[in-house]
């Protein structure tokens, strides 16, 4: 395989000549071969690729880099095949078997708060100007390392920014603009510039050009300073967050960026929508929150807020991947399955392991093997299934019949029979023999749809008046309760999001969010209002500062559990008489902010739900709300005044606010 692996170099070398992407490769090839051994291209098989895959799991990589290395390996042997077109040659890489789920990620942009502190301790001209080219021209840093000094052209008469011509990835040359301030920074190093025989822009304390690795390795040092953690291109991402926001449109930004593909300055941008933020603005505007005079002051009349001085220390890197420790022993668990089935749930388990949220990994998996083995203890005691050749449709229907007649939920027969379907395609795709007629087996329809379990306002409002006013004994726990509460009911987050939220994962100078790895694994942003910020603030202000925990929610120095937060939720709501749970303020949520005019589809993106439909099953239109709406459509298309419309008397008497008939 080496012999392969040197002419693939070499095709490599010539396709992207003067780029790295051989190196990156070439590195993914011979870890390849480390773990399979060098054996001949032609006698790798899917299996082998199977154990290259469940290895890199083990070493705990992520996702998104095992599936990057995949897409080498399949890179290799499609170049073999096509060096000899005359034999016929299947890949053994095989993406629906051996690729691993990844969810949608929001870009790790730098947050403002972050950057301001970055540059409070960069005093220095070179590093100054290197940085702001970045987080202000969106230059990568191997751009700013190869800047040239004949690149930058003065502001002409007719306009007073600056051009910087920049060469980027390709080759390819692209304008970008100077604005005055970071003209300003860019003549300042200019001033302090070392005379040399070369016109490099930028220069290490030799005089020599600086490195891409040099610039890092300058961005590490003053971050640590700072106490803040990013990369030299999350800066890049910043510049591209904030021009989104601006309302820059992306084929611009595009350009500036210098992508070829408006899909790519998509993802830079995911989750900076100036739309879904005004459309929530107007939305939780529109419900006239009485928040404003709710919190009690101090007991010296003033509001405490987060400390200016940054953190001691950057805060802990997140986990990509739950701990190994936890997968042994969840596969422990497998042994009293019967060899034929352990060996496919212990493979799907540890195949699906890295893209499931590391603080969930364990719950999930055992979920999962709780509900295979209530098919397996119901097969072997009625059915004679002693092996995959055996399981036949037939049996799959007795077990669906036993379970509707011994009174199981038909909702819950469809969450069991998806996982059963779900393991049986991970099986078909490892060459085990399914039995077709598996998959043709169909799960009872619910008996009924359940409308939204939200919180009348009137229920809401008393429920928000208890926490709000309450004053504990303690003054943390009555910051810590109201700071929890107000992001339930402010951001719609659900309780696992809520719990996983890090101090970095809150910008409150922009009044944001982001959701890391929430339901599916995709990332998203949520908005605060400004009694949520007021709220945290105040609740940050007395947050232990602990080395090891970023978390932003602590109690007695530790994360809670959902279940600590159910229990405090629940006590709150028998003192307000109103029976609520954090996913029902999650409803609640969605439900206010429909009624008060939020597009579905903004709201859709807020609670981070894949299709619509399931928007529309957590937020219900109110009777008084359609009628409003229904009422300025028709005045519109039928020219009657608005004013000639009665008003139901229901409406009149039961309305949770007032109807503006305005619309």
């Amino acid at each position: 395989m080496r012999q392969a692996s040197i002419r693939f170099e070499q095709y490599l070398n010539r396709r992207f000549m003067g780029s790295s992407t051989s190196k990156h490769y070439m590195s993914d090839m011979n870890i390849f071969i480390r773990t399979v051994g060098n054996k001949s291209p032609e006698s790798v098989t899917p299996t082998d690729v199977d154990m290259f895959v469940d290895a890199q799991i083990a070493a705990e990589l992520s996702p998104a880099t095992i599936n990057r290395r995949l897409s080498s390996l399949h890179t290799f042997f499609e170049y073999l095949a096509s060096e000899d077109l005359k034999r016929e040659w299947p890949n053994p890489v095989i993406w629906r078997r051996h690729g691993l789920k990844l969810g949608e990620h929001l870009p790790r942009d730098a947050s403002d708060d972050d950057v301001a502190r970055l540059f409070a301790v960069i005093t220095d001209p070179r590093d100054r100007a290197m940085f702001s080219l970045m987080v202000g021209a969106g230059l990568r840093v191997g751009e700013v390392s190869a800047l040239r000094l004949h690149n930058l052209e003065a502001p002409s008469k007719e306009n007073q920014l600056s051009r910087l011509r920049v060469l980027g990835k390709g080759n390819k040359e692209r304008v970008v603009w100077c604005v005055p301030s970071l003209q300003l920074v860019l003549d300042d190093w200019l001033m302090s510039r070392s005379q040399v025989d070369h016109d490099f822009l930028f220069l290490n304390w030799r005089g020599a050009p600086i490195t891409v690795s040099g610039i890092q390795y300058c961005l590490e040092q003053h971050c640590e300073a700072a106490g803040v953690s990013f990369t030299c291109h999350q800066l890049r991402h910043t510049f591209a967050r904030r021009m989104t926001e601006n309302g820059l449109p992306v084929d611009s930004l595009a350009k500036l960026l210098g992508h070829e593909y408006l899909q790519t300055t998509a993802r830079y941008i995911r989750g900076a929508d100036p739309t879904v933020r005004a459309d929530f603005a107007t939305a939780m505007g529109a419900l006239q929150t009485t928040l404003a005079g709710s919190f009690p002051p101090d007991d010296d009349g003033a509001t405490p807020l987060v400390p200016a001085s940054p953190p001691p220390s950057p805060p802990p890197a997140r986990p990509s991947v739950a701990p190994q420790a936890e997968l042994h022993k969840l596969r422990e668990e497998l042994d009293d399955f019967p060899p034929w089935l352990h060996h496919v749930v212990d493979a799907y388990i540890t195949w699906r392991w890295p893209s499931w949220r590391p603080q969930s990994a364990y719950r999930v998996g055992r979920h999962f093997y709780y509900g295979i083995r209530r098919l397996w203890t119901w097969l072997e005691a009625h059915r004679e299934v002693q092996g995959w050749n055996t399981f036949r449709r037939a049996d799959l229907e007795a077990w669906l019949a036993a379970r509707c007649q011994a009174g199981i939920s038909n909702g819950s027969i469809q969450a069991e029979l998806t996982q059963i379907r779900t393991l049986l395609k991970f099986a078909e795709t490892r060459d085990y023999p399914i039995d077709p007629g598996l998959f043709r087996v169909k799960a009872p329809k619910r008996d009924r749809r359940k409308l939204p379990r939200y919180l009348p306002e009137d229920d809401y409002r008393r429920l928000e008046e208890v926490i709000l006013g309450s004053i504990q004994g303690d003054p943390y726990d009555t910051y810590f309760d109201r700071a929890w509460f107000l992001t339930f009911a402010h951001t719609g987050v659900r309780r696992s999001e809520l719990l996983d939220l890090r101090r970095g994962d809150l910008d409150l100078s922009r009044g944001v969010a982001v959701i890391r790895e929430g339901k599916l694994g995709n990332d998203r942003v949520v908005y605060l209002t400004p009694p949520l910020i007021h709220a945290l603030r105040q609740y940050l202000a007395l947050r232990p500062d602990l080395p090891d925990n970023d978390h932003v929610f602590i109690l007695h120095e530790r994360t809670p559990t959902t279940e600590t937060i159910r229990t405090r939720l629940n006590n709150y709501g028998r003192l307000a008489g109103v029976k609520v749970s954090p996913h029902r303020l999650r409803h609640t949520f969605a439900t206010r902010l429909l009624n008060r005019g939020m597009p579905i589809t903004s709201l859709q993106k807020i609670l981070g739900h894949k299709h619509l439909n399931t928007t529309q099953c957590y937020a219900q239109v109110y009777d008084e709300t359609l009628y409003v709406q229904f009422q300025a459509a028709i005045s519109r298309l039928e020219s009657i005044p608005i004013e000639d419309w009665p008003l139901p008397e229901e409406v009149q008497h039961n309305t949770p606010f007032a109807l503006d008939n305005s619309v």
